[in-house]
This record gives structure tokens, C-alpha cells and sequence, in this order.
């Protein structure tokens, strides 16, 4: 029993003060969770509009060349067997269109269809293509008929709607977007207006062209442009399913997640309710803690990819304008070069010199945009230490600011190193603004090279006089996406980038740090030996390359009229025969018509790659030798390619040119 009336009052002044404190746990947790639910319900609404997004995107595309096609000279005067070659040119370059068929609606005739040989006799309009309102742009997924499974698009050819272009497309062009906006443990489908499925991310085949579930069908009927609904998929999972309807091709996208996810917030709130006031304040606040914690660490992991999505945006834009600037500086250092050759008056000698010699420059500025942006392979080659690191000593000055000392401190037997050096570079300086960053009130960086005490290792360290690192966190400095820097100051990515460069190239990476007392990361690189040097002399110019067999046909390919002119005019001075292509497709017209010895084209091209360009060449033309040049190659393509092209990386001059046009011809 209680005590005194004090132990009483005192006793039910902390249960007043209890009870709201519970209360308001119970509504703080049910209320998280309630966000929490509501938040997967938005994503996975997001993640359905955005496969509808993608799928009308590709419709259309696809729209968009069929009324480009629609154009057609031989579509406007009617000359149907040269419409019917026509269309299946540009069926070659949209391998996902399975047919292409036109029809005379008055007649009731098919004119043609891909998927015979053209014929003067007409055959009479297919039922199934046409079941649908012929005014309806996009029609429904079909299961049978040629072609199919499939999605028939209509464009009228003429004004008056007599003629109509029909487009047999293939289901599967809709599967890459819808599969990577699928969650892990979902289920995601797109149908069209009468719930049968055009794409699904499981079972794709037994399922394109059948009806979805009751549940789907239900939510196409209902005729709401998006919403949530209960159901089953046929794999039997239990599911809330969020579907957006595309107002242009009527389309549903669907995704399905587990139930589970959506109404264990809603049960767990429940319980909490209910057995909250038996557990008080050490329950609650366990799990108020519990759930603040889980939601500032999915706070700042959403942040992190919100960073690193932003830094691959830059990579790429930085990796497409080096692609650009090295055009511009093949086509610049190729002209000064051959300028160079027919200039004597040593004043402008000297002028075209030093223009050369700010290319050049712009060469490696570009080769550090593109290590950058990783849009280069790695390149090992023999590095001089003594001369990179002090070349860096203006741009490492410039980053680290004032009040900090920048010194170096390289052994002379610490010298040549075999790594890449862009990607060097690149890492020197990650490692430098990561030390300036740990000195927020100043402080000395030391940059050193010494002979490592592991066998054939150079030793490469940054040392700083700054915060240090606990064990804890140097343990875990190595790791993609882990950064002690506050949101929105750091990705994470410096010294993972960092460890990747030195592991490709051989090496190894220690860290030794200690709190307040500054830290010192080693690089650990292969030695390597001085590359030789050629006795001749250096002024004297490259001997001028001739075709080793005069006349052999070269077609050049590329996409840029100056660097495709250079080339072009290097070539025929050189005594080849060469002729030119603007775009992969004249490529491979020219390729039928004159079969050439060489393929000589460039990897980046709107529609087709220089790599799938060679590929295709080479099955029609047994034989046929392929060079690639290029400022931004896609190194895992090429090396994944069973052909393996050679590579001649922009920007180039006329002798590398020569150089690798005769090393490949005579292999």
C-alpha cells in the first residue's frame, strides 16, 4: 500500500507526467510507421509512372520514325516495291520492329508485309491486325499472327486515311525499363487497355499477349488513372499493387510489391497501441530510438546516392565533352602537323609550333577529363615520379588554398613506377584535398617517394599534419560511399577511387593515421625500369609513311566532317584508295556495294557504335580488318568483343594514323 498522502501525490505526478510521454511515444511510433507506409506506396507509385514514362517514350520513338517513313518518296508516288525495300532498310536499324505492313483500307488489301516477299498480288487485310479502332495510333498487345507476340502501331500514310502503315513491335523492347524499375522482391507488369500483358518482369514469354489477373484487370476497368489496390499475382504472392495509366497509349504499368511491406506498418502500429502502456518509457523510448535511428541512416543513404548520382552526371558530361574537344584536337594537331611539313618561313614555323605545342596540351587535359569520368581504359606505362609530382605543384597549390605548406620529399632511387599516369594524378590529388579538408585551421602536407621495404615497390605517401582518423574509421576509409564529411561535402568516392587505380595498377594501399596527430597514406607501386630512348635524333621528322600496296581501298567512317576529312586526305596521300561514310547506315551500304580492305571508323556515332559497325561488317565481308578510333571508348565493350578491333585513340596525328592503318593491314 502506499504511504503518506506525499507518496501518493508524488506517485500520481509521475504517472501524469508518464502518461502523455506514452501517449506520445505511441503516436510518435504509429505515425512513423504511417510515413513509413505512405513512403513505399509514393516509390512504388513512382516506380510504375516511371515504366509508363519509359514505355511512352519508346512508343513515341517508334511513332516518330513510322511517320518519317510515312515520307517517303516511294510512299508518295505509290512506287510500293521500292516502299517495301524502303521499310526494310530502316527495320534493320530498329531490330525490334518484327513487321512492317501497309494496307489499302478502301480495298480491304494488305500491299505488302515484311514478312513475305514482295508481291504484286494483294492479300487480303489480317482480322487481327485490325480488330481494334484503326484511328488508334497504338493498339493492343497480339499473340498470334506474323510476327507475333507483338504491339501493333497504325500511322496513316495519306491524308485522306485510305493507306495505313502498320508496325508489328516486339514486347521485349518495353522489358529493360520495366525490369530495372523493379524493386528487388516485386513484381512488375505493363498491359494495355484490355489487362493483357505486354511485359513482365517474371515469366515474360509464357505470359506477353495473356490476360493478367482479375485484380489487374479490375484496376484497368475501373478507368482511375492511378492508384493502389489488393491482390494475388499468379506466383501466388500476396501484394499491394500501385498502377499509373499512360494518357497517351492507354497502357497501365503495374507493381507489385509484397504485402508484408505495406501492412506490416500498419499491424506493428496496432501492437504498439496496445501494449504500450504495459512497457512505459523504457519500451518506448527503445523504440523510438530504434526507429529515429533507421531513418536517418535511410535519410543519408538516400543522400549518398542523391551524390553519387549527381557525380556520374558530371562524369558523364565531363567524359562527352573531352569525346568533342578530342575531335577538335585530332583534327587541329593532324592540320599543324601537315602544316608544319610545307612551312619554311621560320616565323611561322614558330607560331604553328606553339600552337601544336597548346594542343598537345589540350590532349592531356582532355586525358585527365576522361579518367575522370572513367571513360578510359587503364593505360600502364612506365611514370617518372620526379617529374609528374613537381608538374603538379601549381594546380595541388591552387586546390589546397593559403595557410597550408606544400612540400615534396622524392629519394632519387624512388623514380619510375609502372601505373597509368592520368589516373595517378587523379589520385595525388584526391589524396591532397582530402589532407586539406582535415586541416580546416592549416597546416603542412608533405608529398614523398621513397624505395618501399616489399620488393620492387616504390613507396608513394601524402602525409598531413591534420585531424587523423580513429581506428574505426581508417578501417573503413577504403569503402565505397563512406565519408566522416558532413551531407552534401563528400561522397565517399575519393579513396575508393583512389584504391581501385593503385589495385589495377598492381600496388597496394596503407593508411596510418592517428587522432589529432595527422595521417599519411602510402601508395605502394610496382617499380618499373626508364623506357628506352631512340638514338636518333630529335629533330629529325618521321619519315613519311607510304601504303605498303599502293591502292588498297580504305572506308573511312565517322560522323564529324573534319576529323572524317583528315583522315580521308591523309590516306589518299599516302597512295590509298579511300572513300567515305558520314553514318554507320551509308557505312554498310558502301561496304555491300565496295567491299574495301579496311573498315576505318569511329566508336562513338549516333545509332550505332563503331564496334557494332565492325561487328556486322565483318559477317558480311569474310576477312575485312577493322580499326576504331576514338577519344572515349567503351574499354569493357571492346574488350568483351570476340573480334578485339584495335584501338587508335584520339586525338591522333597523320603518323600514328599511317602507323596503324599499315600495322593493321599487313596483320
Amino acid at each position: 500500500m502506499l504511504g503518506s498522502p506525499t507518496q501518493r501525490s508524488y506517485v500520481l505526478l509521475g504517472a501524469a507526467l508518464a502518461l502523455p510521454i506514452v501517449v506520445l511515444v505511441i503516436l510518435q511510433l504509429m505515425f512513423a510507421l504511417d510515413g513509413e507506409r505512405q513512403a513505399i506506396e509514393q516509390r512504388t507509385l513512382s516506380q510504375a509512372t516511371q515504366i509508363a514514362t519509359l514505355s511512352d517514350s519508346q512508343l513515341r520513338s517508334d511513332l516518330a520514325v513510322m511517320r518519317i517513313l510515312t515520307t517517303a518518296e516511294s510512299m508518295d508516288r505509290r512506287d510500293w516495291p521500292a516502299a517495301y525495300v524502303r521499310a526494310r532498310e530502316v527495320t534493320e536499324l530498329n531490330r525490334h520492329w518484327r513487321n512492317v505492313i501497309v494496307s489499302d483500307l478502301q480495298r480491304n488489301e494488305q500491299i505488302l508485309s515484311l514478312s513475305r516477299p514482295y508481291s504484286s498480288q494483294r492479300q487480303p487485310i489480317d482480322a487481327a491486325i485490325l480488330t481494334r479502332d484503326p484511328r488508334l495510333m497504338i493498339g493492343d498487345v497480339q499473340r498470334e499472327g506474323p510476327g507475333c507476340p507483338c504491339v501493333y502501331l497504325h500511322q496513316p500514310v495519306d491524308a485522306e486515311g485510305r493507306y495505313l502503315l502498320t508496325v508489328a513491335v516486339d514486347p521485349r523492347a518495353f522489358l529493360g525499363p520495366l525490369r530495372r524499375n523493379t524493386p528487388a522482391g516485386a513484381i512488375a507488369a505493363l498491359v494495355d487497355r484490355h489487362g493483357n500483358f505486354i511485359a513482365r518482369s517474371r515469366e515474360q514469354t509464357e505470359r506477353v499477349g495473356t490476360p493478367g489477373t482479375r485484380y489487374v484487370r479490375e484496376a484497368v476497368d475501373s478507368g482511375e488513372r492511378l492508384g493502389i489496390y489488393a491482390g494475388t499475382t499468379y506466383e501466388g504472392l500476396q501484394n499491394h499493387t500501385a498502377y499509373f495509366t499512360s494518357p497517351l497509349s492507354g497502357w497501365s504499368a503495374h507493381v507489385a510489391v509484397p504485402s508484408s511491406l505495406i501492412d506490416g506498418p500498419r499491424t506493428y502500429s496496432i501492437l504498439t497501441l496496445s501494449i504500450g502502456a504495459t512497457l512505459a518509457l523504457l519500451l518506448a523510448g527503445g523504440l523510438i530510438f530504434w526507429a529515429l535511428r533507421d531513418m536517418s541512416e535511410r535519410r543519408r543513404a538516400e543522400e549518398r546516392l542523391a551524390q553519387t548520382q549527381k557525380l556520374e552526371a558530371i562524369g558523364q558530361l565531363t567524359g562527352g565533352v573531352a569525346h568533342d574537344f578530342n575531335n577538335l584536337l585530332t583534327v587541329m594537331i593532324g592540320g599543324l602537323n601537315m602544316l608544319l611539313k610545307r612551312l619554311e618561313d621560320p616565323k611561322q614555323r614558330q607560331i604553328a609550333e606553339h600552337m601544336l605545342e597548346s594542343a598537345q596540351r589540350g590532349d592531356r587535359l582532355t586525358k585527365q577529363l576522361l579518367a575522370f569520368s572513367r571513360g578510359q581504359q587503364m593505360e600502364s606505362a612506365p611514370v617518372d615520379l620526379h617529374a609528374m609530382v613537381p608538374g603538379m605543384d601549381a594546380l595541388l597549390r591552387r586546390s589546397i588554398g593559403p595557410g597550408i605548406d606544400l612540400s615534396f620529399d622524392l629519394d632519387p632511387d624512388a623514380r619510375w613506377v609502372l601505373s597509368d599516369a592520368n589516373q595517378l594524378e587523379l589520385a595525388i590529388l584526391n589524396l591532397v584535398i582530402n589532407a586539406r579538408d582535415a586541416m580546416p585551421d592549416g597546416g603542412r602536407i608533405v608529398i614523398s617517394a621513397k624505395p618501399s621495404s616489399r620488393k620492387n615497390l616504390i613507396e608513394l605517401a601524402v602525409s598531413d599534419t591534420g585531424l587523423g582518423m580513429t581506428k574505426d574509421v581508417s578501417d573503413r576509409a577504403l569503402e565505397p560511399f563512406f565519408t566522416t564529411k558532413p551531407a552534401g561535402k563528400g561522397t565517399g568516392l575519393g579513396l575508393s577511387q583512389v584504391f581501385g587505380a593503385v589495385r589495377q595498377s598492381g600496388g597496394a594501399i596503407e593508411i596510418d593515421s592517428t587522432p589529432g596527430r595527422g595521417t599519411t597514406i602510402r601508395l605502394l607501386l610496382p617499380r618499373t625500369q626508364p623506357p628506352a630512348i631512340e638514338a636518333a635524333p630529335q629533330e629529325a621528322a618521321p619519315e613519311p609513311i607510304k601504303a605498303e600496296r599502293p591502292g588498297e581501298s580504305i572506308l573511312v567512317v565517322d560522323d564529324e566532317p573534319g576529323v572524317r576529312a583528315f583522315m580521308a586526305d591523309t590516306l589518299r596521300e599516302a597512295g590509298y584508295h579511300v572513300t567515305e561514310a558520314s553514318h554507320p547506315g551509308d557505312a554498310l551500304r558502301t561496304l555491300r556495294d565496295q567491299p574495301p580492305s579496311l573498315l576505318l571508323t569511329d566508336f562513338s556515332m549516333p545509332g550505332m557504335t563503331g564496334l557494332e559497325l565492325g561487328e556486322r561488317a565483318r559477317t558480311e565481308i569474310d576477312g575485312l580488318r577493322v580499326l576504331i578510333v576514338s577519344g572515349y571508348a567503351d574499354a569493357e565493350a571492346l574488350e568483351a568483343s570476340p573480334s578485339r578491333p584495335t584501338l587508335l585513340r584520339k586525338p591522333f596525328d597523320e603518323h600514328a594514323l599511317l602507323s596503324a592503318v599499315r600495322s593493321v593491314l599487313a596483320a
